[in-house]
């Protein structure tokens, strides 16, 4: 049982840095663009800092497994909290009703 809380737990960790560079990729090439891309990785985050709940719950984890779930949890918040930070900070984008676009 270790093995899974483990394998889930470190899921949570690869999961949360990817969404982490594709937000903050996102963010430097089509700032624009990052609203989509936050509401894709949303359910994500939310995954990887629940799915190891029942895991952990389940069985005698190990501290050392609850604290990195933990630090997942609160990783997986702080990406979600610093791409919604970035997207009300982007440049807002123009519609061709606007005057000065060039649609």
């Amino acid at each position: 049982m270790d093995a899974v809380v483990w394998t889930l737990v470190f899921l949570g960790d690869l999961a949360t840095a990817a969404c982490a560079v594709h937000l903050t990729r996102r963010h430097h090439r089509d700032p624009a663009g990052l609203v989509p891309s936050l509401h894709r990785t949303a359910p994500i985050l939310l995954a990887a800092g629940l799915l190891p709940v029942p895991a952990l719950l389940s069985g005698d984890a190990p501290a050392a497994a609850w604290g990195l779930w933990g630090a997942t949890t609160i990783a997986a918040a702080l990406v979600y909290a610093v791409g919604d930070t970035l997207r009300d900070l982007a440049p807002p984008t123009r519609t061709a009703s606007e005057p000065g676009s060039r649609r």
